[in-house]
């Protein structure tokens, strides 16, 4: 009896699962034009080919986070979605944080700054990370998720790109969709307010204190929105960011994106609010006035996700955030493929 134990254990401790480990995101830099850099994180190129039309996802983070926002965990990272769904991930830095240039200066008087990051994104972002990685991934178009204030960015490089996607224009990389959370059309008065008295300005850039990043972005007075691990990573998470993108970021602008670029956007759109968003009026009627201004888009969803904070990525959600992210990009990859937009 003695002896058929051992011989049982030793089988099971044989067939025990290997521990899990967590899929790594590697650090990337990319020249641009004029001397500027593109620098990121990234997974690594799969050593065979993916499914036929995978996108690549390229990530945009919002104000005071950079691109380890989508990696700050191996519970919270878009790396494992990666791996398990052949979908290849990529996170930038957006100009002028962390190893990326700054957009260039000084700003048309005829635009304002997040519409000419938007430009930039297009123009040079973009199709350098196209060129750059397209055939290692054996990737057949891009999907774009953009957070909070890096969603104007992307409505812009969205809309730019559909103008310019022309027998005649061609076309500097395939878009197949943009995915956007973390932006409204009214801002919460009451947070930007508490928030003020916080802000450490230097110069024209901006710090944001751990514990007002806690209680906007986190919501922590809502016990169960987020993990502790994650709180203990807000400052490791933060950085300073430009005056002008928050000076640009309010309801003043909403016309702008509403007009000037969101009517011609014609790609998949997918918009998601965070239930708990402690900087942007939550409800219907704002899904509504946001997804109705994108007049052309071939699909648009939409939707609130209760239980989740502003920086849903951040949030216990984020495990079903990421796996509809990765699932709705495989789609607008497929549907990009067959040439249904």
């Amino acid at each position: 009896m003695v002896f058929l134990g051992h011989l049982l254990l030793s089988r099971h401790r044989a067939s025990a699962p290997p521990p899990t480990v967590h899929p790594s995101m590697e650090s990337f830099s990319l020249p641009l034009a004029d001397e500027a850099v593109l620098a990121g994180l990234r997974t690594s190129a799969p050593s065979d080919a993916p499914p036929k039309d995978t996108p690549l996802i390229v990530a945009i983070h919002g104000g005071s986070y950079s691109a380890s926002y989508y990696d700050a965990t191996p519970q919270h990272s878009g790396a494992s979605y990666s791996t398990f769904l052949r979908v290849p991930f990529l996170a930038i830095d957006r100009p002028g944080y962390k190893g990326s240039t700054a957009v260039p200066s000084p700003t048309p008087e005829d635009s304002s700054y997040l519409q000419e990051e938007g430009k930039y994104f297009h123009h040079q972002v973009l199709p350098t990370i196209w060129n750059a990685y397209s055939k290692d991934y054996g990737v057949s178009s891009i999907v774009v998720l953009a957070h909070s204030l890096s969603v104007p960015m992307a409505i812009v490089a969205a809309a730019l790109h559909a103008n310019n996607n022309t027998p005649t224009k061609g076309q500097a990389y395939p878009l197949a969709g943009i995915i956007l959370s973390g932006y409204g059309t009214s801002l919460n008065h009451d947070t930007m307010s508490r928030m003020q008295p916080f802000f450490k300005p230097q110069g024209d850039r901006l710090q944001v204190p751990a514990e007002i990043k806690d209680d906007v972005m986190l919501n922590k007075a809502i016990p169960g929105l987020t993990d502790p691990e994650i709180f203990e990573k807000t400052e490791e998470l933060n950085t300073d960011f430009g005056l002008a993108e928050l000076v640009d970021s309010n309801e003043d602008t909403w016309g702008a994106w509403r007009h000037r670029y969101m009517p011609f956007v014609r790609c998949p759109v997918l918009y998601n609010l965070a239930g708990e968003d402690n900087l942007w009026k939550v409800d219907a009627e704002t899904l509504r006035d946001f997804v109705a201004a994108f007049e052309k888009s071939v699909r648009v969803e939409s939707g609130i996700v209760p239980g989740a904070a502003h920086c849903m990525e951040l949030s216990r959600c984020s495990r079903g955030w990421y796996a509809r992210v990765f699932g709705w990009a495989v789609e607008c990859g497929v549907g990009h493929g067959l040439g249904k937009f």
